[in-house]
This record gives structure tokens, C-alpha cells and sequence, in this order.
């Protein structure tokens, strides 16, 4: 029996009783890459939304960024956003990527070893796109080797799924279809596609398809599922640390079950 401690802290408050949170840690993905098709495209925030949310429902989770691009100054404000949301601690190393080939293998193998530990439903952050070069695989002396480890190597390589993001902009499907031919050419197991929206541009670039109508097209040109889209809100601040209504805006516009299902709930489970 588990003990009263841990079960008030994973204590469901929808999908059942404490046994089907121990039943995700024994049978679920131990962890799920977050993929963005651009730097900037909303991946903390979904991520961190997605985390939460599930973590609301009774679920183990923690999100985590061990590789960050920009300065020193956003990545702590992007890890205190994380960290006070999600309730994940910063207690891993964190990679600041000013040049290609900044992530030594050291700091590769840390980053794997975080992530495959099974007490919890560990959701990673990759930098950039898929394809965004981040260290020489197998570097000789010279520093020099045939082959990148790119951010989708970090699911490839653990045969982890990955959920891909996307601005919700008119080129939201242009860049989600290059990004998923590039997972499937990676043969990464891409199991969902998120979008999020954002206030930075004029209605010029606002995407002329409704919610209905991208997930068709995504289904149609990806093959992969539209798992939904988090609304702006300007009280959702990831600079200044600000969750606002981000559990709300999640658990509203994700399909949480379809991740739940595609990261192997059992039926029991994922349907509460």
C-alpha cells in the first residue's frame, strides 16, 4: 500500500484513484520530446501547459530544458517558468547554446540519464527545429565527424515520442508538414502536433483556417494527429514568469486523452 504522503501528493482529481497513477509509472512512455518547427515557436509553453495539466490530473509528470538557446537572462526566466508551473526543479545541468557543437557528450549522456529515470513522465524541451545541429556525433581529436546529433537525435536515439509545435500562423502547416518529413526521414514517432497562438503579428499573418480545417490538413499531409491549440493570453508570460490561466487555456484547447492513449494508457486508464 502507499503510503498517506505520496497520496495526497498524486492524488487524481479526475481520471481515478491513486492506483491508476501508479499503474501511468509502470506502464506509460517514461518520456515525450517537445519538438518546435523554429526557436520561438511556443514549445515552453505547451510543454509546460501540458505538463501541468496532466500533473492536475493525478499524473507524475515534471518538464525539463537542459539545452537552451539565447542568453543566460532568458534561459533562467524560461526554466523559472517551467520549474513554478510544472513544480519540476532545476536541479540538472543546463547547456547554454551560443555556437554549434556547444553540447559536449557528457552533457548529452546527463541530459538521457534525467530523462529515463521511470518516477516520473519526464516531458524534454529540444532547442530549434528538428533539425537544429547540436554537437559532433563520435568527435575525434580534431573536434570533426561525419555526422550532427540534431534535436530530434534525443528522441531517435531513445526511441522516445515526440510531439511537435508550431506557431498558429498563416505558416503554421508549411512549417509543421517540413518538420514532420523530417522526423519521419529521422524514423522518430511523432504522436501528436500543437499549436500556439501568439499577439506578435498583424492580421496579415493571422492563419486563414479554422481549428476543423488544420487538423485535416495535418492529418492529410503528416499522417500525424492534431492534438490542439493553446489561446494567447496576455496574462501568460514566459519573460516575466508568468503562468496566468495556462493550466485553464491548456486543459481547454489540448486533447489531453489522445496524449494520454499515445503515450500507451492502458484503456482503463486513459478514459477515466
Amino acid at each position: 500500500m502507499a503510503d498517506k504522503k505520496k497520496v495526497e501528493k498524486f492524488q487524481p482529481t479526475v481520471s481515478g484513484e491513486y492506483e491508476s497513477a501508479e499503474k501511468f509509472k509502470r506502464d506509460f512512455a517514461f518520456g515525450v520530446v517537445v519538438l518546435g518547427t523554429e526557436a520561438g515557436c511556443g514549445k515552453t509553453i505547451f510543454m509546460t501547459g501540458l505538463a501541468a495539466s496532466l500533473r492536475d490530473e493525478g499524473f507524475p509528470t515534471r518538464a525539463i530544458k537542459p539545452f537552451v538557446l539565447g542568453s543566460r537572462r532568458d534561459a533562467e526566466a524560461e526554466l523559472a517558468f517551467i520549474s513554478s508551473i510544472t513544480h519540476s526543479p532545476v536541479t540538472y545541468p543546463v547547456v547554454i547554446i551560443d555556437k554549434p557543437n556547444a553540447i559536449q557528450d557528457s552533457s548529452w549522456q546527463q541530459a538521457v540519464m534525467l530523462t529515463t529515470t521511470r518516477q516520473h513522465l519526464t516531458f524534454v524541451e529540444m532547442p530549434g527545429s528538428p533539425a537544429t545541429p547540436l554537437a559532433y556525433e563520435g568527435a575525434g581529436p580534431s573536434g570533426f565527424s561525419g555526422s550532427w546529433k540534431d534535436s530530434a537525435s534525443f528522441a531517435c536515439d531513445l526511441g522516445l515520442p515526440c510531439i511537435l509545435i508550431a506557431k498558429h500562423n498563416k505558416d503554421a502547416l508549411e512549417k509543421i508538414v517540413l518538420a514532420a518529413s523530417y522526423l519521419k526521414s529521422r524514423d522518430a514517432k511523432l504522436v501528436g502536433i500543437g499549436t500556439v497562438e501568439t499577439n506578435e503579428f498583424g492580421s496579415q499573418n493571422e492563419l486563414k483556417m479554422n481549428k476543423s480545417e488544420l487538423e485535416l490538413a495535418i492529418k492529410n499531409n503528416t499522417g500525424s494527429h492534431y492534438i490542439g491549440a493553446i489561446e494567447y493570453s496576455p496574462s501568460i508570460s514566459v519573460p516575466r514568469v508568468n503562468q496566468g490561466n495556462l493550466i485553464k487555456v491548456t486543459s481547454a484547447g489540448v486533447d489531453l486523452l489522445h496524449v494520454l492513449r499515445s503515450l500507451g494508457a492502458p484503456a482503463s486508464l486513459s478514459t477515466g
